[in-house]
């Protein structure tokens, strides 16, 4: 049940990454060169797939000009 909710987090996170790097009109490559990954890494965040570092998920938080507990507090965009 625990690795469901993780999952469904991860999930959200990534999404809410998607739709703020969209409102910024900045297509994935750019985005993943801005915050130091690569697109393949930001992919699979923006998936769910992978849960970032700190300070990769600081990095995007900050290149979003958003909190990062905005993307983590599991509501949907």
């Amino acid at each position: 049940m625990v690795d469901n909710m993780a999952e469904l987090v991860y999930r959200k996170m990534g999404a809410k990454i998607r739709y703020y790097r969209q409102v910024k009109g900045i297509n994935q490559t750019d985005f993943a060169i801005k915050v130091s990954i690569s697109s393949q890494y930001l992919s699979k965040i923006e998936n769910g797939k992978l849960i970032p570092s700190l300070p990769v998920l600081l990095s995007i938080a900050e290149a979003l000009e958003v909190e990062v507990a905005e993307l983590l507090d599991g509501k949907n965009v």
